[in-house]
């Protein structure tokens, strides 16, 4: 019974609290003007100022004369006007848009709303920067050398690029300071490309951040100069080279390479600039590969030759049997790279007098596309030799002039293939 008593008072004292607070809400309205919302119109709209206690009256300065109603002041409240909905642009500026005047006036619109200036010059920055690395990668892109042929040439000595990337720089620091000022373009944090080894060329390796960039520089010149040094140290010392040693230095250069590259990258790399590589555009001339072709060659091999050369220098090096075992490995590896016609393509190149018509066309400067017309005129006049060497009836000095007439015969026809192939 007890409990239910002090249950009844709390409901009491509930209630009677819920009536003083409405009772104290009414009081403090009372009293107090009516409040009406205004909207305010953009210019293109007039607002309309009427009067909300009484009928709109024209009256005289003196008054109205004809009426014992005197004039009736306007009221100062103004009626609602609907909204204007603003129109908004869907333009999105971006880095595309920094090098126009439209974007002089993005960057205008931002301080009028009060957009900090760091955060404004964030914006212009990270603007500039992506504009710059895409012309980069296009420059890069349209400087890209068919690497996969035997005419691809490099020379860490002279750059191409290097004048073309000084003329992206000034570009870069003469709309820096029209976007932000002088004093900005001298604390820019920005670090310089640097062109002075080798040329980062084609889609993947153009597009590197500047920072990975100039490491890559800086690795290869690192690279040369170890070099230079073992070859001057062995000369000085009287010793030849070691093909172990040589080997072991072009390790390091790829060890470097690949803490700040990741395995596409450093393959990109390798299949431009490393000494198997080159190798293998030498071997390939006859071949005429494709990218992907001397792509698919180069992974194949690449890791054999790598090992082979870290462990006994050159194939010279190796046993009658280790040598019989890295031949049939890299055969295979190489089979399994080509379409079975490549594959029968690539063997040809095999052939001794398909290694003299090689030969031939880089004594006389000719493109490879030479290589297969001379092989088929080395092979129909080496068969006309033997057969004149196998025909009895000949004397020796028969046989001596049918072979110079061959021989002669042949210049001319190696003549007439170069000329061709130029010309073309």
């Amino acid at each position: 019974m007890r409990e239910r008593n002090l249950l009844y008072l709390f409901l009491g004292l509930n209630v009677a609290l819920a009536a003083a607070f409405v009772i104290y809400l009414f009081v403090s309205t009372a009293g107090q003007p009516n409040i009406q919302l205004t909207t305010f119109a953009t210019n293109s709209v007039k607002p309309t100022v009427k009067s909300t206690n009484s009928p709109q009256v024209a009256a005289s300065p003196a008054g109205d004369k004809a009426s014992n109603n005197p004039p009736v002041a306007a009221s100062n409240a103004v009626v609602a006007v609907p909204p204007v909905k603003p129109v908004l642009s869907s333009k999105k500026f971006g880095w595309e848009d920094i090098e126009t005047d439209a974007y002089g006036k993005y960057i205008q619109s931002l301080r009028a709303v009060g957009c900090p200036d760091e955060k404004i010059r964030t914006i212009i920055l990270a603007d500039i920067n992506e504009l710059f690395a895409r012309k980069k990668q296009k420059l890069a892109i349209e400087n890209d050398q068919k690497w996969w042929t035997a005419e691809f040439a490099y020379t860490i000595y002279v750059n191409n690029l290097q004048e073309k990337g000084r003329q992206l720089e000034e570009e870069r620091r003469e709309l820096l300071t029209k976007l932000l000022g002088q004093e900005a373009a001298q604390k820019d944090e920005w670090e310089p490309l640097q062109w002075s080894s080798v040329q980062l060329t084609g889609p993947l390796l153009g597009n590197l951040a500047p920072k990975v960039h100039n490491e890559i520089q800086e690795i290869c010149a690192r690279s040369l100069e170890r070099q230079n040094t073992y070859l001057s140290d062995r000369t000085a010392q009287g010793q030849p080279l070691n093909p172990v040693e040589m080997a072991q230095l072009r390790e390091q250069t790829r060890v470097d390479l690949r803490k700040i590259l990741n395995p596409e990258e450093v393959e990109e790399f390798t299949l431009r600039y490393s000494h198997n590589a080159h190798n293998l555009r030498g071997e390939l001339r006859g071949l005429n590969p494709t990218a992907e072709e001397f792509r698919k060659i180069f992974r194949a091999i690449d890791p054999l030759e790598h090992q082979m050369q870290m462990e006994f220098g050159s194939v010279e090096a190796m046993s009658e049997k280790q040598r019989d075992r890295f031949q049939r490995q890299r055969e295979n590896a190489i089979k399994q790279a080509l379409p079975p016609e490549r594959y029968q393509a690539y063997l040809m190149t095999k052939d001794p007098l398909f290694r003299q018509a090689q030969m031939t066309a880089m004594q006389y400067g000719a493109p490879s596309k030479a290589v297969m017309p001379l092989y088929e005129m080395t092979r129909l006049n080496e068969t006309k030799r033997q057969k004149i060497m196998g025909d009895a009836k000949l004397s020796p000095q028969q046989k001596n002039e049918a072979l110079n007439a061959v021989n002669i015969d042949q210049q001319r026809s190696i003549q007439q293939i170069v000329s061709d192939a130029l010309r073309q």
